[in-house]
Order: C-alpha cells, then sequence, then structure tokens
C-alpha cells in the first residue's frame, strides 16, 4: 500500500459522512473547503502508522477521516482570525460566505470530528476507541494553546525563540503526533513505541511548519495557494520573524514592527522579506529545521518499528515539499 492508495480511501469515504445533512448552507461550505483537495498529510500519517505496525487500516478510515475533518476546522478559524483572503488557492469561505455562517461551519466540523470517532467502539472495542479519544482531546487542549500564544503575539509582538519552538509544537506538531499516535493504537502498539512514534511526528510536524513559513516567503503563489509574504501582513509569529528581530538594529525592528499585521501590500511585505534575507533569517530557519530532523532520527534508531524505511519515505516527502 502506499500514500495514494490512502488519500484514495480517504476521498473515497469523506463525502459519505454528509449523507442526508441538512440544512445545506451549513454543510454546503464545508463540503466546498474539502473538495478544494489539500495534502491530507495528517490522515495518511494516521493510516500509514496503522499499516507499518501491522493493523487493519480500513478500521483507520473513521479515524483518519475524523482528523481530516479536525484539521479543516482549524484551517477555517484560523483564516477568520487571521483574515487571509486565500486558501488552497481559492477565496477564503468567510470572505465569500461572512464570517457568522462560516465561523459556525468550523464548530460543525469541530462537531463532526467528533462524531466520528463513535464508529470506533464496533470496530475497535471500548478500550481502544476510549484512548483514541484521549489522544485527540489530548491534543485538542494543546492546539488552542498554540493558537491562544500565537494570538498573543500579535498582540503583544513578544516571543522569544524557545517560546516560536513550543508553539509550534502546540499548534502544529501536536495534530501530527496525534495522527500518527491514533494509527498506532488502531494497530494495537505497545504504549512506549506509540509514545516515541508521536513525540517524533511532532518533532516533524515543527520541521514541517518552519519548511512551510519558509515557503510563505520563497514559494510561487499558483503553487503555495496563499498569497507570498501573507504571514507579515497578517502578523503571524514566526522563527525567520523571530530571527530578525532579535539581530536588526532599531530602525529596521521598528519598521518591520510597523508592517505586522496591516492589510497586505506587496511592496511593504517584500521590503521585510529583504530584511529578513540581509541577516539569513530565512537559512537560519532551515538550519533549525535541519538540526530537529537529525535529532528526530537519531531518537527512533534504535525503536522496532516494522517496515520503518516506509515510515521514513513518508517524513522525507511531506518536509521536503514544494508547495
Amino acid at each position: 500500500m502506499d500514500i495514494d492508495f490512502y488519500k484514495e480511501l480517504i476521498e473515497d469515504n469523506y463525502p459519505k459522512y454528509f449523507n442526508g445533512k441538512e440544512p445545506e448552507i451549513h454543510y454546503g461550505p464545508m463540503k466546498e473547503l474539502l473538495a478544494r483537495g489539500g495534502k491530507r498529510l495528517r490522515p495518511i500519517l494516521c493510516m500509514l502508522t496503522c499499516d507499518v505496525f501491522g493493523g487493519d487500516v480500513y478500521n483507520a478510515i473513521p479515524t483518519a477521516i475524523a482528523i481530516e475533518f479536525f484539521h479543516n476546522f482549524t484551517l477555517i478559524h484560523d483564516d477568520i482570525q487571521d483574515n487571509s483572503l486565500l486558501r488552497r488557492g481559492e477565496t477564503t469561505l468567510h470572505m465569500k460566505y461572512g464570517i457568522p455562517l462560516v465561523l459556525n461551519c468550523g464548530d460543525g466540523l469541530y462537531a463532526l470530528s467528533y462524531q466520528l470517532l463513535k464508529d470506533n467502539e464496533d470496530l475497535l472495542g471500548v478500550n481502544r476507541a476510549w484512548r483514541i479519544f484521549c489522544e485527540m482531546i489530548d491534543m485538542n487542549v494543546l492546539l488552542v494553546e498554540g493558537q491562544a500564544m500565537d494570538i498573543k503575539f500579535k498582540r503583544d509582538k513578544d516571543l522569544d525563540e524557545d517560546g516560536m519552538i513550543e508553539l509550534m509544537r502546540k499548534k502544529t506538531g501536536v495534530l501530527f503526533g496525534a495522527a500518527a499516535g491514533c494509527g498506532a493504537i488502531i494497530a494495537d502498539v505497545k504504549n512506549d513505541v506509540k509514545e516515541s512514534i508521536v513525540r517524533f511526528w511532532e518533532n516533524l510536524g515543527i520541521v514541517f511548519q518552519i519548511r512551510d513559513d519558509i515557503l510563505n516567503l520563497t514559494g510561487k503563489e499558483e503553487e503555495y495557494g496563499k498569497k507570498i509574504g501573507d504571514d507579515i501582513a497578517e502578523g503571524k509569529p514566526t522563527l525567520i520573524l523571530i530571527h530578525c528581530l532579535n539581530n536588526c538594529n532599531d530602525d529596521e525592528r521598528e519598521f518591520i514592527m510597523n508592517h505586522l499585521g496591516l492589510e497586505y501590500d506587496y511592496d511593504k511585505v517584500k521590503e521585510v522579506i529583504d530584511l529578513f534575507k540581509k541577516y539569513g533569517s530565512i537559512n537560519y530557519a532551515e538550519k533549525i529545521a535541519e538540526k530537529i530532523l537529525t535529532d528526530s532520527y537519531a531518537a527512533i534508531e534504535d525503536i522496532d518499528i516494522p517496515k520503518k524505511e516506509r515510515m521514513l519515505s513518508f517524513a522525507n516527502y511531506f518536509i521536503k515539499r514544494n508547495k
């Protein structure tokens, strides 16, 4: 089995969870966002982890789709909070349909993600179904803490490098960790091995986020699906930004701070990106990502993982993406 097979399972099965659901004004925008595609990395990771440890990948379908619904709920809310204009190359839902309706759609996907987990009782038994629920809810608590850290930075403009790493772990890493953890639970993996896998993928989630932040500055808009540099306009905290603020002079720092969280202006955004390049902040972030990656691979080197090469191949696939 390969990632195309897992993705096909997701695409073939997620629509059935909308069958017969009304009103369309509520469910239509959710279906629209999901139909725009996406990499489906998190549900694929859940299925892959289950598979490499010898579990039945078909038993992972409800959990994997629940994870994808949950992820899309976070995207809807993030886009509202950041006032983003594009998502997956198209107008964000709240810009298209209005905040009240779309905020409720995000809540709807959140609710559906947990409703799907009910299927696990029959598929896996009460014990594993409960462990998956606990994995998801513990992740959820940490993820919204990460979002709170993000919002606090946009208000106070104050965050050090260690805090930035922790923000990325909570806001991005824990969802990857939970996806892998749920897959391991479905395969009935021993808890100590499961926890090692969770930590590995949490760290790779941080690498993923750093690479995503770099792509936001260096990618091509038609491939990336968002405006290049809109993280700056949104005032988003990134390792690149924190490094530059810690190394530039007072006038440059003031210039950057004065252009965070403002309406998107490509010329101003480009000036900030030029400062990132001047102080080597993009290269610095890449070096940190490489160190986390190297340390993460070393940490699982002695762990007995069946078909480990398949898991590492997937890790290499998603962290080296260019869009």
